[in-house]
C-alpha cells in the first residue's frame, strides 16, 4: 500500500483519521510501502523492529557475500593452493582471476599488473596489490576469522618459520624436480636435482620428529604452516614419496581430510588432467 501523504514519517495512526484506511496503526518501509493496520502501537512497533532487523541480517550477509578482493593465481600453484587454503578456512569472498603462466600471451598481459609475473597476486578493491603467498595470508588474518598466525608472539615466530621451512625446502624443491624432470634427457641439472632430493628427505627427516604426538604442522591449531605443506606434500608423494615416515604420513592424511584443502584439489583437477594429458601427447 502507497501513500504519498505520509512520507514524512514512519508512524502514522488512522484511528480517528477520515482517510478510507481501515483504523489502526501503520508503518512504512524506505521505499513508503505501508503495513497495517496494528491494533496498537506496540503491535506495530514489534513489526517494524522486526522488518528492520531483517533488512540489517540481509544487508549483513550481502556485505559478507560481495568480493573483497581479486586473487590472481593458478589452480596448479603451490603458492597459489596455500593462498586459497587459507582464503576458504576464512570463508572470504573473492573474485578468481585465473593467469596461465605457460601461455606467452597470458604471461605478457599479466606482467603489465604485476612486473614480476609470479602468482599469487592479490588485489584490493581500492587497487592496492599484495603479492607473495606468506605476505596474503598475513593480511587475511587482518580481516578477522580463524586465526592462521596466532596471537602469541612465540607460537607466531614458530608458524612462520614453519611456513618459510615447507616453501623453500619442500614447495621449491618439488617444483625443482618437476621442471628439471620435464626437460630433454640430456638437459636436466644433477645437481640442482640432488640438492633438491636432499631437502625434501631432511623435511621428512624434521617432520617426522617435529609433528610427533601433534596433529598440526604448528600444535594443536591449524596455521599457516599446514597452509603451506598441504599443497607440497600433494606433490610430494608421488615424486619422493614418504612412506617410510609414519607421523609425515599421518599428518598428510590429516590435511587430506581438511574441508579447505579437499576444495583446493577438487578445484585442481580438471587443470591436472589436462596437464597429463598434454604431457602424454
Amino acid at each position: 500500500m502507497n501513500n504519498p501523504r505520509y512520507w514524512a514519517s514512519q508512524w502514522y495512526t488512522t484511528r480517528f483519521s477520515e482517510e478510507p484506511w481501515p483504523g489502526g496503526w501503520y508503518w512504512h518501509d524506505q521505499h513508503h510501502n505501508w503495513f497495517g493496520p496494528y491494533e496498537g502501537e506496540h503491535d506495530a512497533s514489534v513489526a517494524l523492529k522486526e522488518h528492520l532487523e531483517s533488512e540489517r541480517e540481509a544487508s549483513d550477509a550481502r556485505e559478507r557475500s560481495r568480493p573483497q578482493f581479486e586473487l590472481y593465481y593458478h589452480p596448479l600453484s603451490t603458492y597459489s593452493q596455500k593462498v586459497l587454503i587459507a582464503i576458504y578456512e576464512k570463508d572470504k569472498p573473492f573474485e578468481p582471476k585465473i593467469v596461465n603462466l605457460m601461455d606467452d600471451a597470458a604471461r605478457e598481459a599479466y606482467r603489465k599488473l604485476y612486473p614480476m609475473g609470479k602468482v599469487p597476486l592479490m588485489v584490493l578493491n581500492h587497487g592496492a596489490l599484495i603479492p607473495e603467498s606468506t605476505n596474503i595470508i598475513e593480511y587475511l588474518d587482518s580481516l578477522g576469522g580463524p586465526r592462521l598466525i596466532a596471537e602469541n608472539p612465540d607460537v607466531a615466530r614458530k608458524t612462520r618459520f614453519k611456513d618459510r621451512f615447507f616453501d623453500l625446502y619442500l614447495s621449491e624443491s618439488i617444483g625443482t624436480l618437476f621442471f628439471e624432470g620435464r626437460k630433454p634427457e640430456s638437459e636436466p641439472d644433477a645437481e640442482k636435482i640432488e640438492t633438491a632430493k636432499y631437502r625434501i628427505n631432511a623435511v621428512y627427516d624434521f617432520m617426522e620428529y617435529e609433528i610427533s604426538g601433534q596433529p598440526w604442522a604448528n600444535g594443536e591449531q591449524f596455521s599457516m604452516s599446514d597452509c603451506a605443506a598441504a599443497p607440497a606434500l600433494f606433490y610430494a608423494k608421488t615424486i619422493i614419496p614418504y612412506d617410510e615416515y609414519p607421523n609425515v604420513s599421518a599428518y598428510a592424511a590429516r590435511l587430506d581430510e581438511r574441508p579447505s584443502v579437499q576444495r583446493v584439489r577438487e578445484e585442481a583437477v580438471p587443470y591436472l588432467e589436462a596437464l597429463e594429458k598434454a604431457q602424454a601427447s
